[in-house]
C-alpha cells in the first residue's frame, strides 16, 4: 500500500505501528522518526500541494481536521481514499490508530503497538486516580497567550496524567487574561519551550514568527505579565516543555503524558 501523511503526529503512528516502508509521501513539518524526512515531501502541514500528492498515487491518504478540509474533498474527488481523523481525546487517537491498522492492514504487529500504547494509558489512569489533581496551566502562543480548552487533545492527555485545568469555556484553545490566571492560580505552569541547555529549535518549515514559543526558556515565563503573582511563578514551579511532549497526538504524546504524571508526583511529594 502506498501511503501519504499530511500531519506530523500521523507519520510518527504510522512508522509506530511498522508501516514506514508504505509511506511515500510526508509534509515538510513530519520531521520524527528520522527515517521520515527522507521520505518525497508534498507542501507543508498547512498547504499541502493537491497535484503532488496524486502525482505520488497513494492508496490512502491520512489527514488532520479542518485545516485539510479543502484538500481532502479534492482528493476524494480524485478517487482516493482518505481518512481523516484529529483526535480530541487519548481515547479517540488510540481508536484513529486501530483504524490505521484496520485500513492497512497491519496485522498483528500494528495491533500489539495500540494495545501497548492503551495499557499505557490505563496504567497511568490507574496511577493518577489515586492521588490529588494540581492545578496546572499549560501555556502556548507568543505574547499573547492561550491554553488548551476541553475540546482539545493537549486538554484531555493532561487531565490523564493528573492535572486540574483551567477551562472556562469548551473550546479547543482558550485565550489567557491576567484576572483569569489569577484567579485558577495554578501550582505549576507548563510551557512549550525550550529546556535549560538545549540548543534552540530550528526554525519550522513556514515559520515566520519574530518571537517563536518553541524556543523560549523558563526565564521567559516567569517575567511574562500575565504569569506574575501566583503559586507556580511564586514557587518558581514552571516547566519549559518540547511541543511533542503534547502538541503532537501520536505515539510521543503516551511518553509526554507519562513525563508530565511523574513531574506533578514530585510536586505532591515536596
Amino acid at each position: 500500500m502506498r501511503i501519504v501523511s499530511l500531519v506530523p503526529g500521523h507519520t510518527e503512528t504510522l512508522f509506530a505501528l511498522g508501516l514506514g516502508e508504505q509511506v511515500v509521501g510526508v509534509t515538510a513539518h513530519c520531521d520524527y522518526p528520522p527515517q521520515a524526512t527522507g521520505k518525497e515531501q508534498v507542501g507543508l502541514f498547512n498547504r499541502p500541494d493537491v497535484d503532488r500528492i496524486i502525482s505520488l498515487r497513494p492508496d490512502l491518504v491520512l489527514a488532520g481536521g479542518a485545516i485539510h478540509r479543502g484538500c481532502v474533498e479534492e482528493l476524494r474527488r480524485a478517487g482516493i481514499t482518505v481518512f481523516d481523523f484529529a483526535p480530541r481525546r487519548v481515547a479517540e487517537l488510540l481508536e484513529g490508530m486501530e483504524e490505521i491498522v484496520r485500513i492497512t492492514r497491519a496485522g498483528e504487529a500494528g495491533r500489539s503497538a495500540v494495545a501497548t500504547f492503551g495499557a499505557r494509558v490505563a496504567g497511568l489512569r490507574e496511577k493518577v486516580a489515586r492521588r490529588s489533581r494540581i492545578r496546572v496551566l499549560f501555556v502556548m502562543g507568543e505574547k499573547t497567550l492561550v491554553t488548551p480548552g476541553p475540546a482539545s487533545c493537549q486538554y484531555d492527555a493532561l487531565r490523564v496524567a493528573g492535572a486540574e485545568l483551567f477551562a472556562p469555556a469548551h473550546e479547543p484553545a482558550i485565550l489567557l487574561s491576567r484576572d483569569g490566571v489569577r484567579r485558577f492560580n495554578p501550582e505549576v505552569i507548563l510551557a512549550c519551550g525550550r529546556v535549560s541547555g538545549e540548543p534552540p529549535k530550528k526554525r519550522c518549515p513556514g515559520c515566520d514568527r519574530p518571537e517563536r514559543p518553541c524556543v523560549r526558556d523558563v526565564a521567559d515565563m516567569l517575567n511574562h505579565p500575565l504569569l506574575t503573582g501566583v503559586d507556580a511563578v511564586e514557587k518558581k514551579c514552571v516547566h519549559a516543555v518540547p511541543c511533542h511532549w503534547l502538541c503532537r497526538p501520536g505515539p510521543r504524546l503516551f511518553d509526554g503524558m507519562e513525563r508530565v504524571a511523574q513531574l506533578l508526583q514530585k510536586v505532591l511529594v515536596r
